[in-house]
């Protein structure tokens, strides 16, 4: 292989990595890239709620680095992961097939007993091994406990050219004994400090900074190791980097400058660190404000942390050649409804909507907003399009990328569905069904007259109520699987 001068001065600036990487065949490819391999860089946050995005019309919590993003290409405003919470999530996006509902499953005793909380064993049929074979550095980082530091996803980890666990909700980056029972005690209401949550809190705050050192927040950590990652990935170029960041996840331990910036002043409790996951009768109105200040600062800082790592990017001038998708997986509940956590009766937007934004290198659609309804695994196909790689016809998603010259996808969806453990719901432009997979327990809502989906008019509508179900038992190929 044959070197040019600017190639070779690369891999002086990359160091000891960019000579190694250097060393391997087929890396021919000037630093700005070609336009006909472009590269492919997703962004992946856990948790993350659109409407605690500025892009997204919220305008109390500061997002600017997410809304930059927004601003270069096109937001999603009706993404709904059709497979939640977070493994099942991952499978979706990966391997760009339908998971929900979870037909066949059986527990995986490392992954723990919910439904669709499975490895990825056919690593072959992955949007990321399908770059692979089409000659793409393929890289992910990640501080996600499942997929950096579960046997279970050792032979994922293994189908990448490059893994960077960061030690955060698992692994450790210092000991918990480094942190006080007083400092686990701030961030605890007193109905929480038990032995489930003090020994895990203590153990998040050791790996997160302690809500005091912002640079060793596990986001602070996994977007510096992600920006000391793009000198690899030039010289590699085309390549495919996945950045994969488990915050704003609970628990969360944001530092006190964010806390402030939305913060009730007279509050005087507890910090919110975690909640349980089910009703909200515990917290008082002024904690469920303080869980809402604290959620957003996470938020913030998360954000602060993604531009630390953007600013590396497009100095590096890789944005010029490189397709960006940005999204999550689910969200949380706040006290809404009643409930805080991930509650799978609750499949309303504050849980099963994601931000979702498409950017393509020439500003393509920048700034506007589409209503499709977008989910996990048109991820894959998405980006292989963009890149000029045709789908291959065992991903089930569909690409998303024509709406960037203003067409429409291949797969019309007059409907979505998707679910959580044992639960389904199913959208439409009008009307939302929210159940459990035997059929019982249905709530309906109606769009037109309550978008916000805070008033069941099951009963009022019972022809739409069976109409939708037969919609979803259709999609799905008959009955939906209820697990014990």
């Amino acid at each position: 292989m044959r070197l040019s001068r600017r190639r070779f001065l690369q891999a002086g600036a990359a160091g000891a990595a960019g000579a190694a990487l250097l060393a391997d065949a087929g890396c021919s490819m000037e630093a700005s890239g070609s336009r006909e391999h472009m590269n492919v860089l997703l962004l992946i946050v856990d948790t993350l709620r659109p409407d605690h995005v500025g892009a997204y019309g919220s305008p109390q919590v500061k997002t600017p680095n997410v809304d930059s993003l927004a601003a270069r290409g096109i937001r999603f405003n009706r993404a709904f992961p059709e497979a939640m919470v977070t493994i099942p999530a991952r499978r979706s996006i990966f391997t760009t097939k339908r998971i929900f509902p979870f037909r066949h499953w059986k527990p995986n005793l490392e992954l723990g007993t919910s439904p669709g909380w499975l490895p990825i064993d056919d690593v072959e049929h992955t949007f990321t091994s399908e770059l692979r074979r089409h000659g793409y550095w393929v890289a992910q980082v990640s501080d996600n406990p499942h997929l950096g530091f579960t046997h279970a996803y050792g032979r994922f980890r293994a189908s990448f050219d490059h893994w960077k666990s960061v030690p955060g909700q698992a692994g450790t980056f210092r000991p918990a004994s480094t942190v006080s029972l007083k400092t686990v005690y701030e961030w605890l209401p007193p109905f929480l400090r038990d032995d489930r949550y003090v020994p895990g809190m203590r153990e998040y705050l050791a790996n997160s900074g302690a809500g005091v050192r912002e640079d060793e927040t596990c986001a602070a950590r996994v977007y510096k190791e992600a920006a000391d990652t793009i000198d690899a990935a030039r010289v590699r170029q085309p390549f495919c980097l996945v950045v994969d960041c488990f915050d704003p996840h609970e628990p969360w331990s944001p530092v006190e400058k964010y806390i402030r910036m939305y913060r009730d002043p007279t509050y005087t409790g507890t910090k919110i660190g975690v909640t349980r996951y089910g009703f909200a009768r515990n917290f008082s109105e002024a904690q469920i404000r303080e869980l809402h200040a604290i959620y957003a600062a996470e938020v913030t800082q998360t954000d602060r942390w993604l531009g630390h790592f953007l600013d590396r990017f497009y100095a590096s001038g890789l944005a010029d050649n490189t397709v960006i998708l940005f999204l999550s997986d689910h969200g949380y509940l706040l006290g809404e409804r009643g409930y805080t956590g991930k509650v799978p009766s609750q499949l309303h937007p504050e849980l099963a909507q994601v931000p979702f934004v498409i950017v393509h290198p020439d500003r393509k659609a920048a700034g506007e907003t589409n209503t499709y309804f977008a989910s996990t695994h048109d991820v894959g196909p998405t980006l292989l399009s963009m890149v000029g790689i045709r789908p291959p016809s065992w991903m089930e998603g569909t690409d998303l990328s024509p709406v960037l010259d203003g067409g429409q996808p291949p797969e019309r969806r007059d409907f979505h569905y998707g679910g959580m453990y044992n639960r389904f719901f199913t959208r439409t432009d009008d009307w939302v069904l929210i159940g459990d997979n035997r059929g019982q327990e249905r709530t309906l809502y109606d769009l037109r007259n309550d978008p916000d989906e805070f008033f069941d008019v099951v009963h009022e509508h019972p022809d739409v109520n069976r109409e939708l179900y037969r919609t979803i038992l259709d999609a799905a190929g008959g009955p939906l699987p209820y697990y014990e």
